[in-house]
């Protein structure tokens, strides 16, 4: 009866006092269905809100709605077909319609080690398991796997580096060079002629990262023997000498999940995934990344913190949670090489457990 009651306050809101019982008894099934939709919406609404299913409620309205309805169809003579075929309608239009219950985020999952050391195999230009044909197309997809495995950029982000997206300086503090990279909308705006143009996310994501001397040799050697005098100004270049698109990336890591071995295809599978995409490595990017902040002996809100900067969130957003809930539940793994000795030097170590 609470959900019925529901659905009449409902009504009521919608359409003023004493209309809903006034269509029922006139079999007004317009009323009724703009009556149903609009308790419909604000059941989604609130479940969105308060994270509660409202499926029962719905159910048990739909049902007090057909079953009245055959009853005073059958009481005031209506014939079967008649009542039968409107009860009908109200179903297609309603029966399999759900009051949503909020979406939580998708599951956060660094790569299992495994598989990061069968990519690094696949996607090394010098490698026979390596299914790229073109030599340039090799070093270029390697470019592009190491950078978003090491740095853990967006792929939006990648796209829009330009040629010379290396700066450099010379630290006088610690007499070395040093090397980075600005995250930043392309100056190059009116040169882009991809369909869909890369951009930056928020405002958030512009950032400035230094790189390794690896990742400085890897781009240095595509660009000077395998880009091309390309003509236009973009770092990755297609193989028709066009600014590489955001589909390309997808394609060259569907392309590299076909060749992975049975063993990282079943890690995977366990992880209800069938293969590789680029926003995988900037998940696998961010928790070994929290990973070290941690082993560095960081605690948990600055390690986060400096999480935030590094991969362009917002001081709002709450994707380093999701990222930190992600490394816990890796270390999680630890307990099954756990021994019995460990198990007990940990209680002798803990306060009250003495023996």
């Amino acid at each position: 009866m609470a959900a019925v009651d529901r659905f009449y306050n409902s009504a009521s809101d919608q359409f003023g006092d004493d209309r809903l019982d006034p269509a029922i008894s006139a079999a007004d099934f317009d009323t009724l269905e703009d009556a149903l939709s609009g308790f419909l919406s604000r059941l989604k609404n609130e479940s969105m809100i308060v994270s509660i299913d409202r499926e029962v409620t719905w159910r048990t309205v739909l049902t007090f709605v057909n079953d009245v309805m055959t009853h005073l169809g059958t009481a005031a003579g209506s014939t079967i077909s008649e009542m039968s075929t409107r009860l009908q309608r109200l179903s297609r239009l309603y029966s399999k319609i759900k009051p949503s219950a909020p979406k939580g985020p998708a599951p956060i999952r660094a790569l299992p080690a495994a598989v990061v050391e069968d990519l690094y195999e696949i996607f090394n230009p010098e490698c026979a398991r390596n299914p790229f044909r073109s030599t340039s197309q090799r070093w270029r997809n390697y470019l592009i796997f190491i950078v978003l495995l090491h740095i853990g950029l967006r792929r939006g982000e990648l796209l829009l580096f330009a040629a010379d997206v290396v700066n450099h300086d010379f630290d006088l503090t610690t007499e070395q060079d040093r090397y980075w990279i600005n995250i930043a909308e392309t100056p190059y705006e009116d040169e882009d002629t991809r369909y869909s143009v890369p951009s930056i996310k928020t405002a958030a994501s512009w950032r400035q990262l230094p790189i390794s001397r690896d990742i400085l040799s890897i781009i240095d050697t595509y660009v000077r023997e395998y880009r091309d005098k390309a003509p236009h100004p973009f770092l990755l270049n297609s193989q028709q000498m066009k600014p590489l698109s955001a589909q390309s990336v997808g394609l060259i890591f569907n392309i590299a999940s076909t060749t992975l071995s049975a063993r990282s295809l079943k890690l995977l599978a366990d992880n209800g995934k069938s293969g590789v995409t680029a926003h995988d490595l900037r998940h696998t990017a961010a928790v070994v990344r929290l990973a070290r902040y941690r082993a560095s002996s960081e605690d948990l809100d600055t390690a986060i913190g400096k999480l935030r900067v590094f991969f362009g969130w917002s001081d709002t957003s709450s994707m380093p949670r999701h990222y930190a809930r992600a490394y816990f539940e890796t270390k999680l793994g630890e307990v099954w090489e756990e021994h019995f000795d460990s198990y007990v030097e940990t209680l002798r170590g803990m306060k009250g457990t003495e023996s």
